[in-house]
């Protein structure tokens, strides 16, 4: 293997391509559903690495020591992306904005970033987190049903938006795109949504050419856990918005672009901030 290519193995997320991805949703998939007991974390890391180097066009080759020293090589590499529990168990863990997995088939889902959510979608996706967070047993059906509403069929031509509105069909129909996708594809779905809505409370978005961070709307905390948990009370968000009525009413807040609403919220708590200022001196 040549220099180059040992470089260009991946060392942070942004750097996985969607092959990457897929491979590693396919490997803790298995791992999930076989079980196997023989099997510890450095193991799963060398597998993960076999796959990696896969995609970078390398080959196993069972009779050469050097490709199996550059596996261990790079399996002992990735504890940023499979990180071993206090159990002793193995989690793939995924922290990015960037949405590696596009589309399935026909279907569409959200632009990396989450720029094209619209807030009623990220409104409901969020619960349907709040709720398999919430669940011991984890259930899949609301995986399913989470995949199902972020992943549409193509808007038509000369329509606004890169999808069909998130509210175009019912739960049934969200249910029945869902189902027709495996559980790796929903769980990666899950993984990018999940972490998106971590960000959201704490990182920093460039939206117009300039830094925008939304940690303040969120209480200025450095986790974004409890502010995905509490939903920041959307549906009370929504209401408000729509009485004043500056993206219309209700359902028209609700087909507005999450980053829209979000600059909104940022704008009126600076103000609250100022107004409060101004009361103390």
């Amino acid at each position: 293997m040549s220099d180059k290519e040992i470089v260009m193995f991946p060392e942070v997320w942004d750097e996985l391509t969607k092959a990457d991805y897929v491979s590693m949703l396919k490997l803790r998939d298995m791992l999930v559903t076989r079980r196997p007991d023989n099997i510890d974390a450095f193991g799963v890391r060398i597998e993960a690495a076999r796959c990696l180097l896969l995609n970078r066009g390398l080959r196993t080759r069972t009779s050469d020591d050097k490709y199996f020293l550059l596996v261990r090589q790079c399996a002992a590499k990735l504890d940023w992306l499979w990180q071993e529990n206090d159990d002793g168990s193995i989690s793939l863990v995924y922290r990015s904005t960037v949405n590696p997995l596009d589309k399935w088939g026909q279907l569409f889902g959200p632009m990396s970033h989450g720029a094209d959510l619209s807030f009623g979608e990220f409104k409901d996706a969020l619960a349907l987190c709040h709720a398999y967070d919430a669940d011991d047993s984890h259930p899949m059906a609301l995986l399913h049903q989470l995949a199902g509403l972020l992943y549409r069929r193509r808007q038509k031509s000369g329509q606004p938006g890169r999808r069909i509105a998130y509210d175009a069909d019912g739960v049934t129909e969200q249910l029945a795109r869902g189902n027709r996708m495996p559980s790796w594809f929903v769980w990666g779905v899950y993984a990018w949504f999940s972490f998106f809505c971590e960000y959201l409370a704490t990182g920093v978005f460039i939206i117009d050419g300039r830094e925008v961070c939304f940690r303040s709307v969120f209480g200025g905390t450095d986790s974004g856990k409890s502010e995905r948990d509490s939903g920041l009370g959307l549906n009370a968000i929504a209401m408000t918005l729509a009485e004043s009525g500056v993206f219309g009413g209700y359902d028209e807040v609700l087909h507005t672009p999450l980053m829209r609403v979000m600059l909104k919220l940022l704008h009126d708590k600076d103000i609250f901030e100022q107004q409060k200022r101004i009361l103390k001196t």
